[in-house]
């Protein structure tokens, strides 16, 4: 017997990029709409959209086509969004999507990639995925992940890459070896950096951070 393929899990960039929704209605739209968040070059193609759909496409906020899906709407796309009531309409845009070698999200199963149930906070995600399995747990265990990582992991994350950003610390960490470089920036997650950003003291987590590396150093 052979065993079912597990997906990958992967953050895609898509600045830029040309994404394809094929349908407009709730669901499409869930799927679809965030994306220009992460500013996507977005595309929807179908007859009817919902109100958020069409407010985004009268503000210019994405390309609305409104007719049927027909081949060579996906030309160009990066990714393409198959979510309609109607299963022949999937299956083409899914079939077209592979004859070009683009991911395809079906909503109603089937596709070559699907979206996660995300938390972000920030440059953080943490994403939960039961690949279509059991989309009701997904949901369920991303409440328990937004009750669990408030917004000052998002802060953490950005403190971080703001340290290690700075030339000197990168300087004097540079000169140690790996492994006390490793140990230095555990040593900042094991500091009380995540109570004072929680607290809103953002100065002394940094300087507390900060202080840490140094120690490393000294």
């Amino acid at each position: 017997m052979t065993a079912a393929a597990t997906g990958v899990p992967l953050v895609a960039y898509l600045q830029g990029a040309r994404v394809v929704a094929v349908g407009a209605g709730p669901v499409a739209a869930a799927k679809a709409l965030p994306l220009l968040e992460a500013a996507a070059d977005l595309v929807v193609v179908a007859p009817e959209a919902v109100d958020e759909v069409a407010a985004a496409a009268a503000a210019g906020r994405l390309v609305w086509h409104r007719r049927r899906y027909r081949t060579g709407d996906l030309d160009g796309a990066a990714l393409a969004i198959a979510a309609t009531a109607d299963p022949a309409t999937n299956t083409a845009v899914a079939t077209d999507a592979a004859a070009a070698g683009t991911l395809c999200v079906r909503a109603d199963g089937g596709g070559s990639a699907a979206f996660a149930a995300a938390v972000r906070r920030g440059a953080l995600t943490i994403a939960v995925s039961t690949g279509g399995h059991a989309p009701a747990l997904a949901s369920r265990l991303r409440a328990e992940l937004e009750r669990t990582y408030g917004p000052e992991y998002g802060q953490l994350v950005a403190l971080l890459g703001e340290l290690r950003r700075s030339p000197e610390i990168r300087r004097r960490l540079g000169a140690l070896p790996a492994g006390r470089r490793r140990a230095a920036w555990r040593a900042v997650l094991d500091a009380d950096i995540l109570n004072l950003l929680r607290t809103g003291h953002a100065q002394t987590a940094r300087e507390v951070a900060t202080e840490c590396l140094s120690s490393f150093w000294a």
